[in-house]
């Protein structure tokens, strides 16, 4: 797995006086995607960037670098079809916001064959309960914090919920990949990657790190060690 690949840097945590600053220096490391979070300020509290932010940084960016769209949104169909219609082929919605629109989400992955559909659960969220959705989605996005704020501390029962996913998916042949949110660090990275995480977003441990290179390129080798320091 390419160290590109592995890490995914969170714009929540970026600096917005300077964003393009920000985003023009992911371009130049060959980061391959960033994470893009859609707050509505009611299935969490905050409101973070949407349309209108997306939309500009999709259209100058997107041949350079992938978009993540993960909607922390209580409407998340609705949301879904128009950031789909924008561009965004890599969104995940949350478990806890698609009752009402399960049978509706299923069509429009269906008709919708380049749409990477990921489906992410917030930490009260038992792994049990998302594991029989594996055939809608590509990836189970494992929140590792409470969905909506960052700089939290990672939850440390996350690794078992990584654990469980990554268990599931060996014995039963799947092929959904497992990526993890929140509280991302050296640390915290090195054993979500012991417990079969693919992916890690990175959000205020990444853009606050003096040698960004040097912050990817230690969890890079851990893929290859298995070390812990």
């Amino acid at each position: 797995m390419e160290k590109e690949a592995l890490i995914r840097p969170s714009l929540l945590a970026a600096d917005f006086l300077h964003l393009k600053k920000d985003m023009d220096g992911l371009v130049r490391s060959k980061t391959r995607f960033v994470h893009f979070d859609v707050m509505d300020g009611n299935f969490v509290e905050d409101i973070s960037f949407g349309e209108h932010l997306f939309l500009p940084l999709f259209e100058r960016y997107h041949k350079k670098i992938g978009f993540d769209v993960h909607l922390m949104v209580q409407n998340p169909l609705r949301h879904l079809e128009r950031f789909y219609a924008l561009g965004a082929r890599e969104i995940s919605v949350h478990y806890e916001t698609i009752s009402d629109c399960l049978p509706a989400l299923e069509r429009f992955k269906r008709a919708h064959e380049d749409l990477r559909l990921g489906i992410a659960f917030s930490p009260e969220t038992k792994t049990s309960l998302v594991m029989p959705l594996q055939s809608l989605a590509d990836f189970f996005l494992v929140m590792s914090v409470v969905p909506g704020k960052g700089g939290q501390s990672f939850i440390p029962e996350s690794l078992e919920k990584i654990a469980m996913l990554d268990y599931f998916r060996k014995s039963n042949a799947l092929s959904f990949e497992i990526m993890v949110d929140g509280g991302i660090n050296e640390r915290t990275g090195r054993e979500c990657l012991r417990k079969g995480a693919d992916i890690l977003i990175a959000g205020s441990s990444y853009f606050r790190s003096e040698d960004k290179e040097a912050f990817v390129d230690s969890l890079h080798r851990s893929l290859a060690d298995g070390t812990i320091e």
